[in-house]
Protein backbone atom coordinates (compact mmCIF):
# COMPACT_ATOMS: atom_id res chain seq x y z
CA UNK A 1 0.00 0.00 0.00
CA UNK A 2 1.12 3.60 -0.55
CA UNK A 3 2.28 5.72 2.36
CA UNK A 4 -0.47 7.87 3.86
CA UNK A 5 -0.70 10.58 6.48
CA UNK A 6 -1.70 8.21 9.25
CA UNK A 7 -0.49 4.75 8.13
CA UNK A 8 2.24 3.02 6.16
CA UNK A 9 3.25 -0.53 5.37
CA UNK A 10 6.60 -1.18 7.05
CA UNK A 11 6.99 -4.85 6.12
CA UNK A 12 4.95 -7.38 4.20
CA UNK A 13 1.52 -7.38 5.81
CA UNK A 14 2.58 -5.10 8.69
CA UNK A 15 1.00 -1.63 8.80
CA UNK A 16 2.14 1.06 11.22
CA UNK A 17 -0.76 3.31 12.24
CA UNK A 18 -0.18 6.72 13.84
CA UNK A 19 -2.86 7.65 16.37
CA UNK A 20 -3.08 11.01 18.16
CA UNK A 21 -2.72 11.40 21.93
CA UNK A 22 -4.00 14.40 23.91
CA UNK A 23 -0.69 14.64 25.85
CA UNK A 24 3.03 14.09 25.37
CA UNK A 25 4.07 12.00 23.58
CA UNK A 26 1.47 13.18 21.07
CA UNK A 27 1.51 10.06 18.88
CA UNK A 28 1.29 6.34 19.54
CA UNK A 29 2.17 3.76 16.92
CA UNK A 30 -0.19 0.80 16.79
CA UNK A 31 0.26 -2.01 14.30
CA UNK A 32 -1.98 -4.08 12.05
CA UNK A 33 -0.62 -7.49 11.07
CA UNK A 34 -2.20 -9.42 8.17
CA UNK A 35 -2.45 -13.20 8.08
CA UNK A 36 -4.46 -14.41 5.12
CA UNK A 37 -7.83 -12.66 5.21
CA UNK A 38 -7.62 -11.63 8.88
CA UNK A 39 -5.78 -8.95 10.81
CA UNK A 40 -4.35 -8.57 14.32
CA UNK A 41 -4.18 -5.18 16.04
CA UNK A 42 -1.23 -4.66 18.39
CA UNK A 43 -2.09 -1.97 20.97
CA UNK A 44 -5.16 0.25 20.62
CA UNK A 45 -4.54 3.90 21.38
CA UNK A 46 -6.67 5.98 23.75
CA UNK A 47 -10.44 6.11 23.65
CA UNK A 48 -10.66 9.67 22.37
CA UNK A 49 -12.83 10.85 19.49
CA UNK A 50 -9.74 11.89 17.49
CA UNK A 51 -7.99 8.56 17.96
CA UNK A 52 -11.04 6.46 17.09
CA UNK A 53 -11.77 8.60 14.02
CA UNK A 54 -8.15 8.29 12.85
CA UNK A 55 -8.22 4.53 13.27
CA UNK A 56 -11.53 4.12 11.46
CA UNK A 57 -10.17 6.31 8.67
CA UNK A 58 -7.14 4.06 8.26
CA UNK A 59 -9.34 0.96 8.08
CA UNK A 60 -11.40 2.61 5.34
CA UNK A 61 -8.27 3.69 3.47
CA UNK A 62 -6.74 0.23 3.53
CA UNK A 63 -10.05 -1.50 2.90
CA UNK A 64 -10.25 -3.47 6.15
CA UNK A 65 -13.69 -4.20 7.52
CA UNK A 66 -13.68 -4.09 11.34
CA UNK A 67 -14.70 -7.75 11.63
CA UNK A 68 -11.58 -8.75 9.67
CA UNK A 69 -9.65 -7.84 12.83
CA UNK A 70 -9.84 -11.05 14.85
CA UNK A 71 -7.29 -10.33 17.61
CA UNK A 72 -6.48 -7.34 19.82
CA UNK A 73 -3.11 -7.95 21.49
CA UNK A 74 -1.80 -5.32 23.91
CA UNK A 75 1.75 -5.04 25.18
CA UNK A 76 0.55 -3.61 28.52
CA UNK A 77 -2.39 -1.97 30.26
CA UNK A 78 -1.51 1.73 29.99
CA UNK A 79 -4.21 4.00 28.62
CA UNK A 80 -2.54 4.62 25.26
CA UNK A 81 -2.02 0.88 24.69
CA UNK A 82 -5.25 -0.59 26.06
CA UNK A 83 -7.62 2.33 26.41
CA UNK A 84 -9.84 1.47 23.44
CA UNK A 85 -9.80 -2.30 23.88
CA UNK A 86 -13.41 -2.33 25.13
CA UNK A 87 -14.98 -0.33 22.27
CA UNK A 88 -12.80 -2.04 19.66
CA UNK A 89 -13.84 -5.48 20.87
CA UNK A 90 -17.45 -4.42 20.43
CA UNK A 91 -16.63 -3.07 16.97
CA UNK A 92 -14.61 -6.05 15.73
CA UNK A 93 -15.78 -8.98 17.90
CA UNK A 94 -12.07 -9.81 18.22
CA UNK A 95 -10.48 -11.80 21.02
CA UNK A 96 -8.52 -9.62 23.46
CA UNK A 97 -5.06 -10.69 24.70
CA UNK A 98 -3.23 -9.27 27.74
CA UNK A 99 -0.81 -10.49 30.40
CA UNK A 100 -2.60 -11.37 33.70
CA UNK A 101 -0.59 -8.83 35.72
CA UNK A 102 -1.73 -6.16 33.29
CA UNK A 103 -5.32 -7.36 33.44
CA UNK A 104 -5.26 -6.88 37.22
CA UNK A 105 -4.01 -3.34 36.84
CA UNK A 106 -6.50 -2.47 34.12
CA UNK A 107 -9.29 -3.56 36.46
CA UNK A 108 -7.89 -1.70 39.47
CA UNK A 109 -7.33 1.54 37.54
CA UNK A 110 -10.86 2.68 38.36
CA UNK A 111 -10.12 2.42 42.10
CA UNK A 112 -6.62 3.90 42.31
CA UNK A 113 -6.12 7.04 44.41
CA UNK A 114 -4.60 10.17 42.98
CA UNK A 115 -1.07 10.88 44.13
CA UNK A 116 -1.04 8.68 47.28
CA UNK A 117 0.02 11.55 49.52
CA UNK A 118 1.08 9.26 52.38
CA UNK A 119 3.53 7.35 50.17
CA UNK A 120 5.01 10.56 48.80
CA UNK A 121 5.23 12.11 52.28
CA UNK A 122 7.12 9.04 53.55
CA UNK A 123 9.69 9.66 50.81
CA UNK A 124 10.21 13.34 51.54
CA UNK A 125 7.71 15.02 49.23
CA UNK A 126 6.15 18.08 50.91
CA UNK A 127 2.40 18.07 51.42
CA UNK A 128 0.20 20.37 49.37
CA UNK A 129 -3.43 21.40 49.86
CA UNK A 130 -6.01 18.93 48.50
CA UNK A 131 -6.82 21.19 45.57
CA UNK A 132 -3.21 20.91 44.37
CA UNK A 133 -3.01 17.14 44.69
CA UNK A 134 -3.19 15.02 41.59
CA UNK A 135 -6.61 13.55 40.74
CA UNK A 136 -7.26 9.84 40.57
CA UNK A 137 -6.65 8.17 37.18
CA UNK A 138 -10.37 7.46 36.82
CA UNK A 139 -11.37 11.09 37.29
CA UNK A 140 -8.52 12.40 35.12
CA UNK A 141 -8.91 10.02 32.19
CA UNK A 142 -12.67 9.56 32.34
CA UNK A 143 -13.96 7.89 29.17
CA UNK A 144 -10.49 7.91 27.60
CA UNK A 145 -9.84 4.58 29.32
CA UNK A 146 -12.34 1.88 28.39
CA UNK A 147 -10.53 -1.42 28.97
CA UNK A 148 -11.92 -4.81 28.01
CA UNK A 149 -11.75 -7.87 30.21
CA UNK A 150 -9.25 -9.98 28.26
CA UNK A 151 -10.38 -13.21 26.65
CA UNK A 152 -6.88 -14.69 26.64
CA UNK A 153 -4.06 -14.21 29.15
CA UNK A 154 -0.56 -13.99 27.75
CA UNK A 155 2.29 -16.04 29.19
CA UNK A 156 6.02 -15.88 28.63
CA UNK A 157 7.08 -17.88 25.55
CA UNK A 158 3.48 -18.34 24.38
CA UNK A 159 2.86 -18.49 20.65
CA UNK A 160 -0.27 -16.90 19.20
CA UNK A 161 -1.08 -18.49 15.82
CA UNK A 162 -2.35 -15.87 13.39
CA UNK A 163 -2.89 -18.08 10.35
CA UNK A 164 -1.17 -18.27 6.97
CA UNK A 165 1.96 -19.60 8.71
CA UNK A 166 2.38 -16.52 10.89
CA UNK A 167 2.50 -16.33 14.69
CA UNK A 168 3.34 -13.92 17.49
CA UNK A 169 5.86 -15.18 20.02
CA UNK A 170 5.33 -13.62 23.47
CA UNK A 171 8.36 -12.35 25.40
CA UNK A 172 7.53 -11.23 28.95
CA UNK A 173 9.54 -8.06 29.68
CA UNK A 174 8.57 -6.70 33.12
CA UNK A 175 9.91 -3.37 34.30
CA UNK A 176 7.98 -0.49 32.73
CA UNK A 177 4.94 -2.39 33.99
CA UNK A 178 4.89 -5.78 35.74
CA UNK A 179 3.28 -7.67 32.86
CA UNK A 180 4.69 -5.83 29.87
CA UNK A 181 5.21 -8.12 26.87
CA UNK A 182 7.08 -7.78 23.59
CA UNK A 183 5.82 -9.70 20.57
CA UNK A 184 7.98 -11.28 17.86
CA UNK A 185 6.29 -11.88 14.51
CA UNK A 186 7.51 -15.12 12.98
CA UNK A 187 8.61 -15.74 10.34
CA UNK A 188 10.06 -12.36 9.51
CA UNK A 189 11.67 -11.26 12.77
CA UNK A 190 9.49 -8.19 13.35
CA UNK A 191 9.69 -7.24 17.04
CA UNK A 192 6.84 -5.19 18.54
CA UNK A 193 8.28 -3.72 21.73
CA UNK A 194 5.52 -1.51 23.17
CA UNK A 195 7.27 0.86 25.59
CA UNK A 196 10.13 -1.50 26.47
CA UNK A 197 12.66 -0.48 23.82
CA UNK A 198 11.82 3.03 22.69
CA UNK A 199 14.38 4.50 20.27
CA UNK A 200 14.53 8.03 21.71
CA UNK A 201 12.74 7.94 25.06
CA UNK A 202 13.83 6.22 28.25
CA UNK A 203 10.72 4.38 29.52
CA UNK A 204 9.48 5.28 32.97
CA UNK A 205 10.32 2.69 35.64
CA UNK A 206 8.95 3.55 39.07
CA UNK A 207 8.61 1.93 42.48
CA UNK A 208 4.87 2.31 43.03
CA UNK A 209 2.97 1.25 46.16
CA UNK A 210 1.53 -2.21 45.69
CA UNK A 211 3.81 -2.94 42.73
CA UNK A 212 6.90 -5.14 42.34
CA UNK A 213 9.64 -4.57 44.91
CA UNK A 214 12.46 -4.25 42.37
CA UNK A 215 11.07 -2.84 39.12
CA UNK A 216 14.37 -1.47 37.86
CA UNK A 217 16.05 -4.81 38.44
CA UNK A 218 13.22 -6.41 36.47
CA UNK A 219 13.62 -3.83 33.70
CA UNK A 220 17.35 -4.40 33.36
CA UNK A 221 16.94 -8.18 33.39
CA UNK A 222 14.31 -7.84 30.65
CA UNK A 223 16.82 -5.95 28.52
CA UNK A 224 19.35 -8.73 28.94
CA UNK A 225 16.62 -11.20 28.01
CA UNK A 226 15.40 -9.37 24.90
CA UNK A 227 18.89 -9.43 23.44
CA UNK A 228 18.62 -13.22 23.11
CA UNK A 229 15.90 -13.01 20.47
CA UNK A 230 16.63 -12.50 16.78
CA UNK A 231 14.86 -9.58 15.13
CA UNK A 232 15.54 -7.63 11.98
CA UNK A 233 13.10 -4.77 12.58
CA UNK A 234 11.95 -3.11 15.82
CA UNK A 235 8.47 -1.55 15.98
CA UNK A 236 8.09 0.71 19.04
CA UNK A 237 4.96 2.39 20.38
CA UNK A 238 6.60 5.82 20.28
CA UNK A 239 9.24 7.01 17.84
CA UNK A 240 10.55 5.65 14.55
CA UNK A 241 10.99 2.02 13.57
CA UNK A 242 14.62 0.97 13.81
CA UNK A 243 17.05 -1.95 13.61
CA UNK A 244 19.43 -3.52 16.13
CA UNK A 245 17.40 -3.98 19.30
CA UNK A 246 20.47 -5.35 21.06
CA UNK A 247 22.32 -2.05 20.69
CA UNK A 248 19.35 -0.10 22.08
CA UNK A 249 18.98 -2.54 24.98
CA UNK A 250 22.64 -2.06 25.88
CA UNK A 251 22.20 1.72 25.70
CA UNK A 252 19.29 1.61 28.15
CA UNK A 253 21.18 -0.67 30.54
CA UNK A 254 24.11 1.75 30.48
CA UNK A 255 21.82 4.76 30.92
CA UNK A 256 20.47 3.38 34.18
CA UNK A 257 23.95 2.37 35.35
CA UNK A 258 25.05 5.99 34.96
CA UNK A 259 21.90 7.30 36.63
CA UNK A 260 22.39 4.96 39.59
CA UNK A 261 25.95 6.23 39.99
CA UNK A 262 24.73 9.84 39.93
CA UNK A 263 22.25 9.06 42.70
CA UNK A 264 24.85 7.14 44.67
CA UNK A 265 27.15 10.16 44.52
CA UNK A 266 24.37 12.33 45.97
CA UNK A 267 23.63 10.05 48.92
CA UNK A 268 27.32 9.55 49.68
CA UNK A 269 27.54 13.26 50.50
CA UNK A 270 24.74 13.10 53.08
CA UNK A 271 21.57 11.11 53.78
CA UNK A 272 18.74 12.19 51.46
CA UNK A 273 15.11 11.38 50.82
CA UNK A 274 14.08 10.08 47.43
CA UNK A 275 12.48 13.46 46.73
CA UNK A 276 15.73 15.30 47.48
CA UNK A 277 17.67 12.96 45.21
CA UNK A 278 15.08 13.43 42.46
CA UNK A 279 15.46 17.22 42.64
CA UNK A 280 19.23 16.84 42.31
CA UNK A 281 19.22 14.35 39.42
CA UNK A 282 16.10 15.11 37.37
CA UNK A 283 15.32 18.37 35.59
CA UNK A 284 11.97 18.88 37.31
CA UNK A 285 10.06 21.72 38.89
CA UNK A 286 9.18 21.26 42.55
CA UNK A 287 5.89 23.04 41.77
CA UNK A 288 4.86 20.53 39.08
CA UNK A 289 3.10 17.83 41.08
CA UNK A 290 3.08 15.25 38.27
CA UNK A 291 6.81 15.68 37.63
CA UNK A 292 7.49 15.42 41.35
CA UNK A 293 5.53 12.17 41.70
CA UNK A 294 6.98 10.53 38.58
CA UNK A 295 10.57 11.52 39.39
CA UNK A 296 10.28 10.45 43.04
CA UNK A 297 9.01 6.95 42.29
CA UNK A 298 11.61 6.52 39.53
CA UNK A 299 14.32 7.65 41.96
CA UNK A 300 13.02 5.13 44.48
CA UNK A 301 13.42 2.35 41.91
CA UNK A 302 17.10 3.27 41.52
CA UNK A 303 17.76 3.74 45.24
CA UNK A 304 16.15 0.42 46.15
CA UNK A 305 18.26 -1.36 43.54
CA UNK A 306 21.36 0.28 45.03
CA UNK A 307 20.24 -0.98 48.44
CA UNK A 308 19.80 -4.52 47.10
CA UNK A 309 23.27 -4.31 45.59
CA UNK A 310 24.68 -3.43 49.02
CA UNK A 311 25.67 0.09 48.00
CA UNK A 312 23.06 2.01 50.00
CA UNK A 313 21.28 1.89 53.33
CA UNK A 314 17.73 2.98 54.08
CA UNK A 315 16.81 4.46 57.45
CA UNK A 316 13.59 5.97 58.73
CA UNK A 317 13.04 8.84 61.13
CA UNK A 318 9.76 10.54 61.99
CA UNK A 319 8.04 8.49 59.30
CA UNK A 320 10.36 9.67 56.50
CA UNK A 321 12.86 7.38 54.71
CA UNK A 322 16.36 8.49 53.87
CA UNK A 323 19.09 6.77 51.89
CA UNK A 324 22.79 6.67 52.77
CA UNK A 325 25.46 5.75 50.23
CA UNK A 326 28.28 3.36 51.04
Amino acid sequence: MADAAKAREVADGVVQVYLPLPMKPTIINVYLVRAGATWTLIDTGMNTADSVAAFRGVLDEIGITPTAITRLVSTHHHIDHYGTSGPYRELTHAGVYLHPLEAERATSMAHLPGENAGYLRANGVPDVPPERQLPSPASFFGTWYAPATPDYLLGDEDDIPLGDGRSLHVIWTPGHTPGHCCLLLEPGGILFVGDHLLPKITPHVGLWPGGPENPLGDFLASHEKIQKCDARLVCPAHGPIYEDHRRRARQLIDFHRVRKLAMLEEIRRRPLTAFEVALAVFAISADNRFQVMAATVETLAHLELLRREGRALRTERDGVARYHGK
